[in-house]
């Protein structure tokens, strides 16, 4: 989204993303305190001195976290006790973990932070192991392969970078690719997308597995509608989290 010394309006970004200006502002002024971007009033630069570094990855955890916490509990509603359970990384599924976390089942990820949120909980945890990427804090290459060959899942949940029902599920960076569509393919049960409204529509340049492999794509009611449409065309069951959670309390009131 950035470009260099490219400024960037804060009502661009609430149009593209499709959420508040109040959201991007509180999201550009967590991203300045950590020293990735210049605000000026309306808008941002990018602070040359960390393009290496991506913004998306370290500012991300605020980025939408409600809806990620939302997400992660309708989740979490369709996982059972007892099941191995694959998920790859991201901070979306690390508030899974969290939401999982009072469950009695078997989690295999390539997530590296994992353990510091399912400490003391009833969690059997594997490690894929693998190249750790200090961006995405998770390991991949083909290290991380050989013992996702040797086990087969209850259910899958992935975290992505778009879903678009043209180009299917797509990722930033290629060595996501082969862990992401082995996941799926060593998957015998429900195989779930959760991303929140922000990444809906979207397309990145590598791609891990088309959408006929989904069955369940839980998000929230900030994504595009039309591009939900479309999905559900495609037999995909839609789950707009913080929808189901309004449901839920109002029943609780009845």
């Amino acid at each position: 989204m950035f470009h260099g010394n490219d400024a960037l309006q804060v009502s661009d970004v609430s149009q593209i993303l499709r959420v508040s200006e109040i959201t991007i502002r509180r999201d550009f002024d967590y991203l300045e305190k950590k020293g990735y971007i210049t605000r000026f009033h309306g808008g941002a630069t990018l602070n040359t001195s960390h393009e290496g570094i991506s913004p998306y990855t370290e500012g991300s955890p605020l980025l939408h976290s409600r809806e990620k916490q939302m997400i992660a509990l309708a989740v979490s509603s369709l996982l059972e006790d007892n099941q191995t359970v694959f998920m790859n990384a991201g901070t979306t599924i690390l508030e899974i973990f969290k939401a999982v976390r009072s469950k009695h089942m078997r989690i295999v990820s390539n997530s590296a932070l994992a353990g510091s949120v399912i400490g003391g909980s009833s969690i059997e945890f594997i490690c894929t192991g693998g190249i750790y990427q200090e961006k995405t804090c998770s390991f991949t290459g083909d290290l991380s392969t050989p013992l996702l060959s040797r086990i087969y899942a209850d259910a899958c949940v992935l975290g992505v970078d778009g879903l678009s029902s043209r180009d299917g599920i797509t990722t930033r960076t290629y060595s996501d690719t082969m862990l992401n569509d082995l996941m799926v393919k060593r998957c015998k049960g429900l195989k779930i997308i959760a991303a929140d409204g922000s990444k809906i529509g979207r397309t990145f340049s590598f791609t891990s597995f088309p959408l006929s492999a989904v069955d369940i794509l839980v998000t929230d009611s900030s994504a595009d509608r039309d591009e939900l449409s479309r999905i559900r065309d495609l037999g995909i069951r839609v789950i707009l989290a913080d929808e189901q959670e309004s449901s839920q309390l109002v029943l609780g009131t009845m």
